[in-house]
């Protein structure tokens, strides 16, 4: 799986910690997510996409 997360967060400003606070998750969780370490579960990816006005498949992709 690929993630634009970090493009998309780019494109509005958006900070780690904004980020963080929003989807109740911690920094180190939104890093890992963020720097492709990790693949987040789904209820996270749907709160991430929720707070984002993004789809899932928006920020997730296959190659």
């Amino acid at each position: 799986m690929k993630c634009r997360l970090k493009e998309i967060m780019k494109e509005e400003g958006r900070t780690q910690r904004w980020l963080s606070e929003k989807v109740n998750a911690s920094m180190t969780t939104i890093s890992s997510i963020i720097n492709e370490k990790s693949i987040p579960a789904l209820p996270l990816a749907f709160r991430i996409a929720k707070t984002l006005g993004k789809r899932i498949e928006d920020i997730w992709y296959e190659e």
